[in-house]
């Protein structure tokens, strides 16, 4: 998609050049009586067909450009959870920090959880994504709060608090928050996504 983006912005730019180009060097003969007033509108007729192509591939490219910002998802790892019981067995691979971790949890339900840095929209436009970090799972019992657990991945650092607490003061910083998502365990794996607000999880069609 990036790279038919960048051809298609690419050939409504020369096409703009090529058109801009064409009435110029018409204007200029038509100034030295070179070509007739008739020779210059079939070079403005030119100058029209290419200027709409160009601005029509390139307002296509730009739109695709934002379109692809703001729905990009990014694969952070994935998650292998079985229900044994009332725990839970947990098996997250972080692909991106080349880390695993396997660990058992309480409940009939499992949470990951973290914190989201959201750079304004203009950083977003350029390409800036957001900044993510998993902190910790945690187990859940739906039917006993009290029988929950937690397993830490990273420490509660006073960076975020202070994040979290001065996000508004912090130049070109959009939001600062925590995010979780939840899913109930089964034999199958799932994908950990994340993107401008959260993680997402999804089921894979691969087997573990």
């Amino acid at each position: 998609m990036d790279k038919f983006i960048s051809v298609l912005g690419i050939a409504g730019i020369v096409l703009l050049v090529i058109g801009i180009a064409v009435v110029i060097s018409s204007l200029v003969r038509v100034f030295k009586k070179r070509i007739s007033a008739k020779s210059f509108i079939a070079s403005f007729l030119i100058f029209l067909i290419l200027c709409g192509f160009g601005l029509a591939f390139t307002s296509i490219a730009l739109f695709l450009y934002t379109f692809s910002r703001f729905s990009h998802e990014e694969m952070i790892g994935y998650v292998y959870a079985e229900a044994h019981d009332n725990t839970i067995l947990m098996n997250f691979v972080n692909e991106k920090k080349d880390q695993n971790h396997v660990f058992n949890l309480n409940g009939d339900q499992w949470m990951i959880e973290g914190y989201i840095l959201r750079w304004n929209r203009s950083l977003r436009w350029l390409g800036a994504g957001s900044y993510l970090c998993i902190t910790r799972f945690t187990g859940c019992d739906t039917a006993h709060s009290d029988r929950s657990s937690v397993y830490q991945i990273a420490p509660e650092s006073g960076l975020w608090r202070f994040l979290l607490k001065n996000c508004e003061k912090i130049p070109f910083v959009d939001a600062a928050y925590g995010v979780t998502a939840f899913q109930c365990p089964d034999k199958d794996m799932f994908h950990i996504y994340v993107n401008d607000t959260g993680f997402i999880i999804k089921k894979s069609k691969w087997e573990f």
